[in-house]
């Protein structure tokens, strides 16, 4: 290492300042080596090396057995492709994105200490996924207990953003409320007799939807004339299928998801659903893609790989370079909610410049997305009093095709945010802000 020789180049130094130099010059020569004297002297100093900043650590939270498996699957990949597009370009305020995972199975206390140990123990910074209802209700409320932001990536029951919101949690999903709306005055628009039959299934999810279904039916001209609940754990839907088949219906109207739904019309005869006039609320990418041979009637969904939006091309193609060797080698909705969801809380993060839980809420309640961002035909906006975002919803249908999966599902039409929005969430009630702690991980 060179030293400097500080007797030597102080004399050197003396007899710069007595030569005849103007005074200027002498203090421009006397300062810059005092300059050159202080860089040297820390070059010959150890280097003290940058303490590094820790992570953000982002848990994903979804059951990974049972009939939401492809579904959790799908969510993760989603928000493992947004923290990598920000962890390439040098992650968010200085500091590496990691995401780790947790089942909280299907069980809502389960559910409800993994959040608890999640936030306490493991210090995460943020929650994202849950896709069951019931586990997004129970974690929520123990995210709101601390003031840690919870993103609902992927759950549809209308409850999750009324009577279960929270300041902390955003919803990113549409509801069946939001879908049933438009199904429902298609189904029964020119119809002289306007029978609907409920098909629920007995979880939060199922009955928060039919409850929303209810003042639809009413304002088209609908009656309900009965309600058919289908077990949560449905191992064989002939029963069920049976108790349908004994009430005269024009409509049935379906809220049951995930494994439950395609194992429920891989037995319903197709000329049934000629007959009668089935609708889904929503039908999820995860539910028609392993079952390619199994018929569905018309269902609801936010988005579909196949869609002719601006960006939907490019995303599929980055999806397909990662993911196109397996199982799931398209994506669907949920990977786009999930996708879209965890960029709008990371975007957030970065415009805050910091983690501070009531700056991040403050930044997501702004939320605005054009519908080019969205790979949608409408601009999005996050509802500040209720945190569910409202979007595009598309109307599909399914044209099994087995040998191409990807080819049977073909979009028929569109409903905008407005036509869509769900009227109770205007009178949803969140925790005031200084009531909500604050959470700066």
């Amino acid at each position: 290492m060179y030293q400097f020789n500080h007797k030597k180049n102080g004399q050197q130094m003396a007899a710069w300042i007595r030569s005849p130099f103007p005074r200027t010059t002498a203090r421009h020569l006397l300062g810059g080596a005092v300059l050159v004297c202080a860089l040297l002297n820390g070059l010959a100093s150890p280097v003290k090396a940058a303490t590094p900043r820790p992570p953000i650590l982002i848990a994903h939270v979804a059951p990974v057995a049972g009939r939401f498996a492809l579904h959790a699957e799908a969510d993760r990949r989603g928000a493992e492709m947004a923290i990598d597009e920000f962890n390439a370009r040098g992650g968010v305020l200085g500091r590496e994105i990691v995401l780790v995972s947790r089942d909280p199975s299907m069980d809502e206390m389960q559910a409800r200490r993994v959040a608890e140990e999640l936030i306490t123990r493991n210090r995460v910074s943020f929650l994202v996924g849950a896709i069951a209802s019931g586990v997004a209700a129970s974690m929520s409320a123990v995210a709101q207990k601390y003031g840690v932001i919870f993103i609902n990536t992927n759950s549809s029951a209308p409850s999750e953003s009324v009577e279960n919101a929270h300041r902390t949690k955003f919803v990113f999903d549409s509801n069946g409320a939001n879908i049933n709306r438009a199904l429902l005055k298609y189904a029964l628009a020119n119809r002289k007799s306007k029978r609907v039959l409920l098909l629920t299934e007995d979880n939060n999810f199922g009955h928060s939807n039919a409850q929303a279904m209810k003042p639809y039916i009413a304002e088209y001209g609908g009656t309900v004339v009965g309600e058919v609940v289908a077990p949560e754990r449905l191992s064989n839907p002939e029963a069920v299928l049976r108790q349908v088949a004994a009430i005269p219906a024009d409509v049935v109207a379906v809220s049951i998801s995930g494994d439950n739904q395609i194992k429920l019309f891989s037995q319903v005869d197709p000329e049934v659903l000629e007959k009668q006039f089935w609708i889904v609320g929503e039908v999820d990418w995860e539910e028609l893609y392993p079952a390619p041979g199994t018929p569905r009637p018309l269902f609801g969904t936010t988005w579909a790989w196949n869609l002719q939006t601006p960006g939907t091309a490019e995303f599929v193609e980055r999806y397909r370079k990662r993911y196109g060797h397996t199982r799931l080698d398209y994506p669907g909705d949920v990977t786009h909610a999930a996708y879209l969801a965890t960029q709008a809380l990371l975007d957030a993060v970065e415009k805050a410049g910091t983690t501070d839980s009531h700056a991040v809420i403050a930044g997501l309640e702004q939320y605005r997305a054009t519908a080019r961002e969205r790979m949608q035909d409408d601009d999005a906006i996050m509802d500040p009093l209720s945190h569910h975002l409202q979007q595009s919803i598309y109307i599909a249908r399914w044209r099994p095709d087995p040998r191409h999966p990807e080819r049977g599902i073909e979009i028929v039409g569109r409903v905008t945010p407005a036509q869509a929005r769900y009227g109770p969430e205007q009178t949803t009630q969140l925790e005031p802000l200084a009531d909500t702690p604050h959470y700066v991980p």
